[in-house]
C-alpha cells in the first residue's frame, strides 16, 4: 500500500506539473494553425485574383468635357444603384458573393457600370478579399488580405469606361 501511494503522488505530481506545458502546448499549435491557414486562404484569393480578377470594359463612352457627369474637378461621377434616380444615364452596381463562410471569410466582389436606358453592361471589376482567420486574441481588429493587384481600381473602373473629350 506504502507503494502504490509514493507511485500515485508521484504522477499526481507529474500531471500538475505537465497540464500548464500541454495547455501552452496546445496554443501554441493553435496559434501555428491559424497562422498556416491565413497564409493558405491569401494564397488562395491572389491566385482566383489572377485567375479571373480585373476589370473588362465592354463599351467605352465618349461624354463631353461640359458633361453633367463631370465634376469641377474633371473626375467622372456616377451615382451608386441605390442613390441613382431615373434620370442618371449610368449607374455603379455592386454584388457579392460569399466564396466561403467561416474562419476566414472569402468573398468575391463585383462591381458593374451599367446603362440605365438599356441596362447593358458597360464594364466589369471583379475582386477577391479575405477577412479574419486570425488568432482570437480579442483585442486585435480582423486582418485582410485582397487583390494586390487591384488597389485603387474603382477610379479606373470609371477612367476606363469614360473618356472625356472636347467636343
Amino acid at each position: 500500500m506504502n507503494i502504490f501511494n509514493k507511485q500515485y503522488g508521484v504522477s499526481v505530481i507529474k500531471f500538475i506539473a505537465l497540464t500548464p506545458l500541454i495547455l501552452i502546448g496546445l496554443v501554441v499549435l493553435a496559434f501555428i494553425f491559424t497562422l498556416l491557414n491565413k497564409a493558405y486562404w491569401d494564397y488562395r484569393v491572389e491566385k482566383m485574383c489572377e485567375k479571373d480578377g480585373g476589370v473588362t470594359v465592354y463599351e467605352i463612352i465618349n461624354l463631353p468635357k461640359k458633361s453633367e457627369l463631370i465634376s469641377f474637378s474633371g473626375n467622372v461621377i456616377i451615382p451608386n444603384q441605390g442613390e441613382s434616380n431615373s434620370s442618371d444615364p449610368y449607374y455603379i452596381a455592386f454584388s457579392e458573393t460569399i466564396v466561403k463562410n467561416r474562419f476566414p471569410q472569402v468573398r468575391r466582389t463585383e462591381t458593374k457600370i451599367i446603362r440605365s436606358i438599356d441596362l447593358r453592361l458597360l464594364s466589369l471589376r471583379v475582386s477577391y478579399s479575405r477577412g479574419g482567420g486570425d488568432f482570437p486574441t480579442g483585442i486585435a481588429a480582423p486582418s485582410s488580405f485582397s487583390c494586390r493587384s487591384l488597389k485603387n481600381i474603382n477610379s479606373r473602373l470609371i477612367k476606363s469606361t469614360f473618356s472625356v473629350k472636347e467636343i
